[in-house]
């Protein structure tokens, strides 16, 4: 038996001594384990996901200061706890970790150089991203036959890789993206047709529910000229992670993998994860092929619903001191990155404040960093902080610091002022390459003549370079031994500094006996820059001992900042999208960034490429900037279910979803009654959206049953602002108008649906508990056949957040949630049609007329060609079969009435909607 006939099988682990360690019998099931995710009933912005449950502490285990406690010293503040539910059918569990996968040896029946049929099943955390999924495929020893992945490039296509002799490789990617949701359970697959008869070979891609199909073509079959073949590789076979290939692993759950002989041919592997024991290390599968887990994969049936922080361990008793017990209150990541980060910033970031984009762009993107001094040290300073681990640069004269605000990347910088600054470079690995940068802005008007930048001396035969300015606007290179001698001068090269925002980068590298030397400069935002190179015959580079910036002060308005020495060159591109600030960078890759350069795990749900274009990124919290870039896209962020960290659900996968989870309210798979509520929470029809430091758009509901005219013909005013970080003003109108149609849904909310999984409705049905289980932030779920005093449509209602109630023979679920109409929107060849604003009854109408005068007064007129489609009048839909021609603004519109199950007659001047029109998405 199962549950609910049985006990719960709930599994909880505490990470401690660097393990996970099981704690399932030590928890008081007396007491129900408490969580909630999400946000609360249209709370603004989503809150920190908790999770509470009560420990046996009789033997005093959990007290963490307990010295002959077996835990003592362990059970420190944010001990990370992970709460699972061990049913329903096994799955290779991979959580994006390179290394995790199911691997069979080579084998003669695996080396197939014909047609080829690959299938996969699998839940992924996002349809929407680049993944590894299946390949025989090995670049040690050019050991490449074939590889089955998921594309990045159009939103998660799938692509299939070939070779036919182990080195070059072929990709064939299909023609439209994956169809399934933004994350969730699919099977994908691959013909290919090595010779397809016409001289050519053939890629074909399907999709299905499940492997077993029914399998249904996805977009064309991709044609290629020429017959090939498939080379037969001694790679392994990998599901999950292959190795070398797209650096993606696979997050989520492999259920069954099948590889055949030919299009449709024999199975020579098929590994059925689902008929597998929990925690089984290897096993056989039906074609004689033995599998084995690798890398932190695992063979697992766990259903994850909680992974957080236990920040605090408070012994109780009760009053006889026999019952002794800590109740615990588990928090997700939320809860320590909304208290502010660790600023690495330092140089004048504070208060938990991330530094500036260049700063974070030399600490977490720059190869080969030696040294590095950001030169954005506060007025007072007497020496200039280094961010690594080496000394400071000495001043000598009076910069003025913080005294420079022009470059949008970075925090102020100092002003040369005369000065004069010196330092020295640790000792590194001489690499025979040597690459020095830094920003520099010098005034329209120029500085001072003939004037050197930067003087730096290194160990090799050219001790000591210089870059010089020139009034002009020109920089020069000059080079010395180590006896003063001057062994080149570029001479004034023509860049044209004056009035710009530049970085400078001097690069050497040794080429043989030779020295190759570079000077460039890039402009924030610029696509190209400026680069002058040539050699120095006979001449070794070492590495650099020390630096002057402005040696004997010869420059007195000329800023600079972020002076930096790398063992390596690189482009000076791999800081340009940081030199920028970050300007126009998508909302959900920027979330991803911050996550990942502040070591925060993150999932993500839609394409992250098909999000907001931002503006600058300035310096701020993380959660500030996370929250930014999310509020821009107007997406959600949650808090994943299997892993501590962050998610982000982007705008447009909430766009036209099919439900996860539909439920019936006649079957009674709702555990309480609906309660819609009609009230004004969440209208907002004046709505102004300004742009973080620009302009500003505003848009107005001036007509409707939600517009700010005065009842009963509107609501009244319920004005709105907004701040977002969008990269243009031209962004805001659009902003202004989504958020404008966001907050004038006309509809009933229903603030919460619950069910209860341990009802017959769930009990039986392993697919609508899975479905349910799996329901997650922003997911759509609907319900059929609300009661007769209701409007007789499908209540549909997007996921906001949720709460669980886990007991010994109980798991009930309560679903916050807010209307998810606004979301359905317009597409490309849809069937949804545009609707005027101003058609009403011309006459009235009684219940059974088929025949409907309308009239609009201003908008267009209806066509005449176009038919099939629902209005909506007075709360009845009906659909139009015919449209009369016009007789000034009067046309008769045939229809099917009361196909909703509403009878009612209508009265002259009633509005008439399309019952589902073409909305224009942000």
């Amino acid at each position: 038996m199962a549950f609910p006939q049985t006990v719960l099988p709930l599994a909880v682990e505490l990470h401690l001594d660097g393990a996970w360690v099981d704690v399932t019998s030590h928890v008081y099931r007396r007491d129900m384990v408490s969580i909630r995710r999400g946000r609360a009933d249209e709370a603004g912005q989503v809150d920190r996901s908790s999770c509470s449950l009560t420990m046996n502490n009789r033997d005093g285990r959990y007290s963490p200061r307990n010295p002959v406690g077996p835990y003592y010293g362990q059970l420190t503040r944010n001990t990370p706890i992970r709460i699972a539910i061990e049913d329903g059918d096994t799955y290779l569990a991979l959580d994006g970790t390179t290394g995790d996968r199911a691997t069979t040896p080579d084998h003669a029946s695996l080396d197939i150089t014909g047609d080829i049929d690959i299938r996969i099943d699998l839940t992924a955390a996002s349809w929407r991203t680049v993944m590894d999924m299946a390949a025989k495929y090995e670049t040690t020893g050019n050991q490449r036959s074939w590889a089955f992945y998921l594309h990045g490039d159009g939103g998660g296509r799938p692509c299939f890789t070939w070779s036919a002799n182990g080195t070059a490789t072929t990709d064939i990617v299909a023609t439209v993206p994956c169809p399934a949701p933004a994350s969730g359970r699919q099977a994908l697959r691959v013909t290919f047709d090595v010779n397809n008869g016409a001289g050519g070979n053939t890629a074909t891609f399907y999709y299905a529910e499940t492997i077993a199909g029914p399998w249904t073509q996805l977009g064309d079959p991709v044609v290629t000229a020429g017959t090939t073949s498939i080379f037969s590789s001694s790679a392994e076979l990998e599901v999950g992670d292959v190795t070398d290939f797209t650096g993606f692993p696979v997050v989520g759950a492999v259920h069954a993998f099948e590889l055949r002989n030919g299009i449709a041919g024999s199975i020579v592997a098929n590994p059925d994860f689902t008929a597998q024991t929990p925690g089984a290390a290897s096993f056989a599968d039906s074609s004689g092929r033995t599998w084995t887990v690798q890398g932190g994969a695992a063979i697992s049936n766990r259903c994850w619903r909680f992974h957080g922080e236990v920040s605090s361990w408070p012994p109780r008793w009760d009053i006889t001191g026999e019952d002794a017990y800590v109740p615990i209150e588990a928090s997700g990541v939320l809860q320590r990155l909304s208290r502010g980060g660790d600023s690495r910033d330092s140089s004048g970031a504070q208060g938990g404040v991330l530094g500036s984009a260049m700063y974070r762009g030399r600490i977490f993107d720059t190869a080969g960093l030696v040294a590095y001094w950001p030169l954005q040290d506060a007025e007072g300073s007497t020496s200039l902080a280094p961010a690594l681990d080496h000394g400071p640069l000495t001043i000598i004269g009076t910069p003025t610091l913080a005294g420079f605000e022009g470059f949008t990347a970075s925090n102020p910088i100092l002003v040369l002022a005369n000065a004069e600054l010196r330092g020295g470079a640790p000792t590194y690995t001489d690499t025979g390459q040597t690459q020095i940068r830094f920003l520099m802005a010098v005034p329209s008007g120029g500085d001072a003549d003939n004037q050197a930048i930067l003087t730096f001396y290194t160990t090799g035969s050219v001790r000591r370079w210089e870059l010089h300015y020139g009034t002009g606007g020109t920089l020069g290179l000059r080079a010395f031994d180590a006896g003063g001698t001057q062994l080149f001068d570029t001479g004034d090269m023509a860049y044209a500094v004056n009035g710009e925002l530049l970085l400078v980068s001097v690069e050497l590298t040794q080429d043989g006996a030779d020295i190759d030397y570079t000077v460039s400069t890039l402009e924030p935002g610029a696509s190209s820059g400026l680069a002058t190179s040539a050699t120095l015959n006979a001449n070794t580079v070492g590495r650099v001992g020390s630096v002057i910036l402005n040696p004997a002060g010869g420059l007195i308005t000329t800023a600079i900042g972020h002076l930096s020495i790398q063992n390596v060159v690189t482009t000076l591109f791999d800081l340009g999208s940081q030199l920028d600030a970050w300007r126009g960078e998508r909302a959900g890759r920027r979330i991803e960034r911050l996550c990942a350069e502040e070591g925060v795990a993150f999932r993500a749900l839609g394409d992250l490429d098909d999000s907001a274009r931002l503006g600058a990124q300035l310096p701020d919290t993380l959660m500030n900037l996370i929250r930014a870039a999310a509020d821009a896209d107007a997406g959600m962020l949650f808090e994943p279910r299997d892993v501590l960290g962050l998610g982000y659900r982007t705008r447009t996968s909430l766009y036209n979803q099919a439900a996860r989870l539909a439920l019936d309210y006649e079957q009674h798979e709702l555990a309480d009654a609906v309660s819609p509520v009609d009230d004004d929470q969440a209208i907002t029809n004046d709505v102004t959206v300004t742009r973080t430091g620009g302009s500003s758009a505003r848009a107005v509901q001036e007509t409707g049953t939600l517009s700010v005219l005065p009842p009963p013909a509107g609501v009244g005013r319920y004005p709105g602002e907004v701040t977002v970080n969008v990269e243009y003003d031209l962004d805001l109108f659009e902003q202004a108008g989504w958020r404008l149609h966001l907050g004038t849904v006309d509809e009933a909310r229903y603030p919460q649906l619950s069910i209860n999984f341990a009802h017959e409705s769930f009990a039986s049905d392993a697919a609508q508990t899975a479905a349910g289980r799996a329901l997650e932030v922003g997911d759509r779920v609907t319900v059929a056949n609300p009661p007769e005093e209701m409007p007789p449509e499908t209540i549909s209602q997007l996921v906001q957040g949720m709460s669980e109630e886990l007991g010994n023979f109980e798991h009930s679920m309560t679903l916050n949630c807010s209307p998810e109409s606004p979301y359905q929107v317009g597409t490309y060849d849809g069937t949804a049609r545009y609707e005027p604003y101003d058609t009403v009854l011309n006459e009235p109408l009684d219940t059974t007329e088929t025949g409907v005068d309308i009239t609009t007064a201003t908008g267009p007129l209806w066509s005449t060609t176009s038919t099939g489609y629902q209005i909506i009048i007075g709360g009845e839909v009906m659909t139009v079969t015919a449209v009369g021609a016009a007789a000034g603004t009067v046309q008769t519109l045939t229809v099917t009435r009361s196909v909703n199950g509403v009878v009612k007659s209508h009265a002259s001047g009633a509005e008439v909607r399309m019952f589902q029109p073409a909305i224009y998405a942000l």
